[in-house]
């Protein structure tokens, strides 16, 4: 027996399909009322106004892909760049399945420095702030002896790259809408990273030890 919706849940899903093909502008309170069933009051009972429904939307997306994802970087079961590939590819995914998070992208909601969206920014910064940890510790598992300032250095740097080309990507593919265009492209350039993250720790293991270069951290 499905668990049956609250008011609060009922009005989120609802703002958020409205969100979606009508955009955050042309969305207004009464519609997502109508469209609900509910009393605009009841709305309001639950959700400040139409920024903060918009912003708990977004919320609940990015906490639902923050979880699938978490789930993929702590399966121990296969080595950590097939994790990594897995990640970038589910993420883009379940980004194109996220309606309120691609008007946020299209509309710069993000990163406009908007007063009215400091609180979505908020928001964001704290999903990125945790997606940069777990880029970090990929460059890590790098089982060769280093210094672990370079190290850090090399894990940042590292991280930074990775966010840098999502994040360009996220435009192009949500803002211009050409992620199924785009979206075998995409995945092509993500076994190029990865091959090139798998490079770069055969050379470190091999420049430490001298050793030969142990394929396991691929397969």
């Amino acid at each position: 027996m499905m668990k049956k919706l609250t008011t609060k849940e009922v009005i989120e899903r609802v703002a958020a399909e409205l969100f979606q093909k009508f955009g955050f502008e042309k969305t207004s309170m009464e519609d997502i009322a109508s469209q609900a069933h509910k009393a605009k009051r009841s709305i309001y009972n639950h959700f400040g106004g139409k920024e903060e429904l918009f912003c708990s939307t977004v919320h609940a997306e990015l906490e639902n892909i923050r979880q699938h994802l978490a789930e993929v970087m702590s399966d121990d079961s296969q080595p950590v760049l097939p994790r990594l590939r897995q990640y970038l590819l589910l993420r883009m995914e379940l980004v194109a399945q996220s309606g309120t998070l691609q008007v946020a992208i299209k509309d710069k909601m993000l990163t406009s420095g908007d007063y009215r969206f400091e609180r979505l920014q908020q928001i964001m910064s704290e999903f990125t702030g945790w997606e940069h940890a777990c880029f970090k510790k990929v460059w890590c598992a790098n089982p060769a002896p280093c210094d672990a300032d370079i190290l850090d250095q090399q894990a940042v740097a590292f991280a930074d790259m990775l966010q840098v080309t999502l994040h360009g990507l996220s435009h192009i593919f949500f803002a211009e809408e050409k992620y199924a265009r785009y979206k075998s492209s995409y995945e092509m350039l993500i076994d190029l990273i990865i091959n090139s993250v798998f490079t770069q720790f055969i050379a470190h293991i091999e420049k430490s030890d001298g050793q030969t270069s142990n394929t396991s951290i691929l397969k």
